[in-house]
């Protein structure tokens, strides 16, 4: 989306005043289908006089978009003929149960596509909204209007992945807004986004020159890898004058691998200082952001409290030179942030690891190091250091992780282990197999119970600064040598197997060549792996430590 120029800002806003003074009088809604009518007359005035339920209705939404022109600024501004024009003011009532399954949809949502319209005072209760593109419950594409007083109850926008989706704009109020004005709106609302996409917040998506106030969020945001422009109440504020008391509470952000741009009010933001640019610096005040959790995959960048980043990368720079050769300018003013949130959200990301490593589990290293996978483990090593060296190196990854010490008799045989060493990666303290049950862990020994604890949530903790994961703790008494377990973030479904650690000392856990646990990290592989699974794993391990070979060891 480009800039738009800060006149048509305020023509905006003088026609929208204009239309409420001057306009016919108001069209009562009272039914179904005397709301799915304003497709009739997309330029009228409307009032709300009854709650309305959209149960069992394929709705429409009101208004489409339809480019004005075939040139690019004329591909953003919305056919006045196809747009709804008017105003709507639901005076306080309640629309129920709205439905949009459309996965190659644009500008989906109660209302589609808005072109100097006012919509204002209603609440839409338990929405659902899958579209491709610049869609949200309420407001799919906002052009040069202004949404007022919606609050939106239990509300879901599911983006799915097209060939048009990389921009996205997604949100609970507003998918994508142009030259708008959001204000006086709340939002409860579950985001979901695909690989590849961006610009998804709770209460706005995609806002450019779109000013955001006296809105709050609260809710989920869940992206997959490759996404960026993430925000508790929108994924972009671009160009936008001002953020002003805004609050984003009890917020959830979920994140995969190589997301950038994520804040807890908006996920990227600002303009210049040169007005001939039209393009303002966005100030931020009174913002607050409570209980809002941030949670990434792996080469994050550009995450915030309140803003993520301003609109910056070398891409971007490449792609389009000055001004955007430099991070685009945002100010806080009074901003405030609760930490509340991120202790909660890690707690509530440690219950969920729990989950997705459930199963039973064997040391890893004497399943795969058996003679029958040897060709498996010679394969990567052939192709990264050729034939000649690599049964050598094959053998080498597999000692590497074979160890049968550790603690202090691991120190005294490597010292500081700079001149190599071995990792012990069994179990040990007599189990040989490692149920996890939620937040029930047990063991066993030859089929007899050794330990069984309910575990629960006690922090973040590092490995020798070197591998961060989380810290459980059971409180029962008589656990001795596993009163804690420490669990790195692998699971099955992303590395095949675990790596963790447990024992009665938590400072003694975070060492990594010293210690009662030096040299020592259990590598757990499903007990009831197939095949496919072993030959995975053996790849990855592989792979991951040939890409390494100048470092110290290789990792379990």
């Amino acid at each position: 989306m480009k800039k738009l120029t800060c006149l048509m800002l305020v023509l905006v806003m003088m026609m929208g005043a204009m239309a409420l003074a001057e306009g016919d009088a108001p069209i009562e809604i009272a039914t179904v289908e005397e709301l799915a009518a304003i497709n009739e007359n997309l330029s009228g005035n409307y009032v709300l006089t009854a709650d309305i339920d959209l149960a069992g209705v394929e709705w429409t939404p009101i208004g489409a978009y339809a480019p004005s022109g075939e040139s690019e600024e004329e591909q953003e501004i919305p056919a006045t003929d196809a747009a709804f024009t008017g105003t709507f003011d639901g005076q306080g009532h309640t629309i129920r149960n709205l439905t949009i399954n459309q996965p190659e949809g644009w500008a989906m949502g109660l209302f589609g596509c808005a072109n100097n319209a006012q919509i204002a005072n209603f609440t839409l209760e338990n929405a659902s909204v899958d579209a491709l593109l610049m869609s949200a419950d309420v407001v799919g594409y906002a052009y040069c209007s202004t949404v007022s007083g919606v609050t939106l109850v239990n509300g879901s926008m599911t983006a799915h992945a097209g060939e048009m989706s990389a921009e996205g704009m997604y949100g609970g109020i507003v998918g994508a807004g142009m030259g708008s004005m959001i204000e006086n709106c709340s939002a409860q609302a579950e985001i979901s986004l695909p690989d590849g996409t961006a610009n998804a917040g709770i209460v706005g998506g995609g806002l450019e020159m779109t000013s955001v106030v006296d809105c709050t969020a609260t809710g989920t945001v869940t992206a997959g890898n490759n996404c960026y422009g993430l925000g508790g109440i929108s994924g972009c504020g671009f160009a936008a004058e001002q953020f002003t008391d805004c609050t984003a509470e009890d917020v959830t952000i979920t994140a995969g691998d190589n997301c950038f741009w994520i804040g807890g009010i908006t996920g990227y933001a600002g303009g210049f200082a040169e007005e001939s640019l039209g393009m303002p610096v966005t100030v931020f005040t009174g913002c607050a952001v409570k209980n809002v959790s941030v949670t990434t995959g792996e080469n994050a960048d550009g995450v915030g409290d309140i803003v993520g980043a301003g609109f910056y990368n070398e891409e971007v720079a490449a792609a389009n030179g000055a001004p955007f050769d430099q991070p685009t300018q945002f100010e806080l003013v009074d901003c405030t942030v609760e930490n509340d949130g991120a202790e909660a959200g890690d707690a509530a990301a440690a219950a969920q690891l729990l989950e997705d490593v459930k199963g039973t589990y064997v040391a890893l290293f004497p399943v795969i190091t058996a003679p029958e996978y040897d060709q498996l483990w010679l394969e990567p090593c052939v192709e990264a250091v050729g034939e000649e060296a690599a049964p050598g190196v094959a053998e080498m990854l597999k000692t590497a992780c074979s160890g049968t010490i550790y603690g202090q008799e691991a120190v005294d045989a490597f010292g500081d282990g700079s001149n190599g060493a071995q990792f012990d990666c069994a179990f040990i303290n007599g189990v040989d197999t490692i149920t996890f049950d939620g937040a029930t862990i047990s063991g066993t020994l030859e089929g007899e119970a050794v330990f069984r604890h309910e575990y629960a949530y006690a922090g973040p903790l590092s490995l020798g600064g070197m591998m961060d994961g989380t810290l459980y703790e059971t409180s029962d008494a008589d656990a001795g040598e596993f009163r804690y377990f420490f669990m790195m973030p692998d699971t099955p479904a992303t590395t095949y197997h675990l790596e963790f650690r447990y024992g009665s000392d938590v400072d003694a856990l975070t060492q990594y060549n010293a210690g009662p646990y030096a040299y020592w990290l259990a590598a757990g592989f499903p007990a009831d792996a197939d095949q496919a699974m072993i030959e995975n794993v053996i790849t990855l391990f592989c792979e991951e430590n040939l890409a390494e070979m100048g470092e110290e060891e290789p990792a379990a």
